[in-house]
């Protein structure tokens, strides 16, 4: 799903949405990569706004490896980290 070579590692995937950049998250945590695209792209649909965040990460031991994200202003960007 995320290019990122992760496939088969003991990973989270982390979908964060914030309706400001800096302001309260909503987020939800899963184990298959699947889902979390699932669920990024469902959060997009349902609240894609002009400053919102939304973002994608892989959590693997505790490092944070940005998978992709989304702005109203730049669209979805794959593999890049936001200022969030």
């Amino acid at each position: 799903m995320d290019g990122t070579g992760l496939e088969g590692k003991d990973v989270e995937y982390e979908v964060v949405l914030r309706f400001r950049p800096g302001g309260p998250a909503i987020f939800g945590v899963w184990s298959r990569p699947e889902t979390a695209d699932e669920k990024f792209l469902e959060w997009l649909g349902a609240h894609g706004q002009p400053g919102a965040v939304l973002t994608l990460t892989a959590i693997v031991d505790g490092v944070v490896h940005p998978v992709k994200h989304w702005t109203a202003e730049g669209g979805v960007q794959a593999g890049t980290a936001s200022s969030v």
